[in-house]
């Protein structure tokens, strides 16, 4: 079928999460296979990360919307229902989608979209920290609001996890079930078309901070046609080994390793003796 030869984005998330994740992901795109990053305006390594952006044109950048960690953008007064104690965003799995709470959400959502397109970035796509819209009002309100922004692309948040466990390597229960649990949240709530354009599938969920060089040797092999999203989180050592903010990173030792992986010659010659190319979510959002 015409059009549905492998294609892979390579897209690091938390771009600003800090100055390592900064460094790293500059380092995976100009030294390695990423192409797409997503950038978290609430992080304190924001203003850095922007800069590094337009020293970098030919990396994609998306908005990682943010409910769950570090500070919001709103005045606190405004959003009792996301932060708490602190100023910083309450964490969830699970949250009644009332009226009051999306108009607080959407608020917020704006504020980081706004901020963004402000520092003169163009995105090219909306994904989520922790996955936390995988409740369909928040999805579609995202999707709406990326509408909205001239943004033409989202993260499909779906990842086939026997697909995964075959060809990436068994990752463990606790990815696993984690992984899992999103995908019949979304059968249960799922969020539908959402008018954008979007992968295929999602891969790298069931081993985040563990896509190391022997998982993308296996992924070489075996890339699905069609455009599949990888997801990555590749970083060098923070002095601190935190985001300020944004709190601790428990992918501290994984995003090094993801790093190492990511910059390998031997993983970007296995894609390219695959034919498999790399490309940004502008394009499959027709977008130069």
């Amino acid at each position: 079928m015409p059009g549905r030869h492998p294609r892979i984005i390579v897209n690091a998330d938390d771009f600003g999460f800090s100055p390592g994740v900064n460094a790293g992901i500059a380092a995976a795109h100009r030294r390695g296979i990423v192409t797409s990053a997503s950038l978290m305006a609430n992080a304190p390594g924001f203003a850095e990360a922007v800069v590094l952006a337009a020293e970098n044109p030919a990396l994609g950048i998306g908005v990682h919307l943010n409910l769950v960690r570090g500070k919001p953008l709103s005045p606190l007064a405004g959003i009792p229902l996301l932060a708490g104690g602190g100023g910083r965003f309450r964490p969830f799995r699970w949250r009644r989608m009332s009226p009051a709470f999306l108009g607080q959400a959407e608020g917020e959502y704006r504020r980081q979209i706004e901020k963004i397109v402000a520092a003169g970035i163009r995105p090219t796509h909306v994904d989520f920290e922790k996955h936390h819209a995988w409740q369909a009002p928040l999805y579609r309100l995202a999707a709406r609001l990326a509408r909205e922004y001239g943004i033409r692309a989202i993260r499909n948040l779906r990842e086939p996890p026997i697909w995964a466990i075959r060809r990436l390597g068994w990752p463990g229960w606790r990815r696993l079930s984690l992984s899992l649990s999103l995908r019949a949240g979304l059968a249960l709530f799922g969020p539908g078309s959402s008018g954008l354009a979007s992968p295929d599938r999602l891969l790298g969920q069931c081993r985040i901070g563990d896509m190391d060089e022997a998982a993308w040797l296996r992924l070489a092999r075996h890339v699905p046609p069609g455009v599949s999203e990888i997801m990555t989180h590749p970083g060098m050592a923070d002095a601190s080994g935190a985001g300020g903010d944004m709190g601790t990173s428990r992918l501290a030792a994984g995003r090094k390793r993801e790093l190492e992986a990511l910059a390998s010659p031997l993983v970007r010659h296995s894609l390219e003796e695959a034919g498999v190319e790399r490309i940004t979510f502008a394009g499959i959002a027709g977008a130069d």
